[in-house]
């Protein structure tokens, strides 16, 4: 009788339990930018793109640049510092984020 307990106890351990938590994972595995893309909403992501980016250029000059996520976030972070020179006030992170979402989505890498 106690083998047939600790058989079945060393099959759950290693049949049951793994399984268990394979067949529980739902994420796909995707890339980090990817995974940024989907909990933006690009609607208010391009809304905040064309009020922030709008007040210093056209529009159309971001959206003609081709960068990766990187360059874009140096490139907004830059433009966040050109606000402050301007005496407005910084871009929030949180706008930046969105912003540099939305370009990669819309001028891409």
């Amino acid at each position: 009788m106690k083998k047939v307990f600790l058989v079945a106890v060393v099959f759950l351990i290693l049949v049951v339990v793994p399984m268990t938590l394979l067949a529980t994972e739902t994420t796909p595995a995707i890339g980090t930018e990817e995974m940024a893309a989907e909990s933006v909403d690009m609607v208010a992501a391009q809304a905040t793109f064309e009020e922030t980016c709008s007040r210093c250029h056209s529009l159309k000059r971001p959206l003609g640049k081709k960068k990766d996520q990187a360059k874009w976030e140096k490139t907004v972070t830059r433009m966040s510092s050109y606000h402050v020179k301007r005496k407005w006030a910084a871009i929030p992170e949180d706008d930046q984020k969105a912003i540099v979402q939305y370009l990669l989505s819309v001028a891409g890498k």
